[in-house]
């Protein structure tokens, strides 16, 4: 009898948290188009920028691009909001409905698309006068820094209660030991 209810217990908690439907992500406009400002004062800090001449102009061609991107973002502002409330009203309905998920992502790409490419000519020239006169270890921890800015915009992954950790089934299919030799 116990394990009859053993069995049932375990098997009504697996359908309850089996069917959880998943979360829908906030929709950020603004970190889909790459629409973010540089902070002036770290990044000489973090490019190791050391000579006086050397931080003015770094600071003059970071100045020159975020003021660039805040008319983009100024004048692209009742777009995205109205694409960001359209996308987060509409949440969970664009899993189900095949149809209105494409007519979205035909209006997030009429929108986004263009604004995003206006950025990348602009994030190009100021890589390109920041060559100029950084020097090439400099140059390469700018462009580090730039690819964790670009990368805090993405949204993180829904975290799943369910799953057991990813690295603990790295090392189930190994089996072996490290590297996955056997001595």
């Amino acid at each position: 009898m116990k394990n009859l209810f053993l069995l049932f217990a375990f098997s009504y908690a697996g359908l309850v948290f089996s069917q959880q439907e998943p979360e829908f992500p906030k929709y950020n406009a603004k970190n889909v188009a790459n629409i973010f400002y540089y902070n002036l004062s770290e990044i000489p800090e973090k490019i190791k920028v050391k000579k006086e001449i050397t931080k003015n102009k770094t600071l003059t061609e970071l100045r020159k691009y975020n003021d660039k991107i805040k008319k983009i973002s100024f004048l692209n502002t009742p777009k995205l909001l109205d694409l960001e409330l359209t996308i987060n009203s509409l949440g969970k309905q664009l899993y189900s409905n095949r149809e209105l998920a494409e007519k979205i992502s035909k209006r997030i790409q009429t929108i986004i698309v263009p604004i995003r490419d206006s950025i990348d000519i602009y994030e190009k020239t100021l890589n390109e006068n920041l060559e100029g006169f950084l020097s090439k270890k400099q140059n390469k921890k700018w462009l580090k820094y730039q690819r964790a800015e670009k990368r805090k915009l993405l949204p993180e992954r829904p975290k799943n209660q369910n799953s057991a950790p990813v690295n603990m089934n790295r090392r189930r299919r190994n089996g072996q030991g490290i590297g996955g030799r056997r001595f």
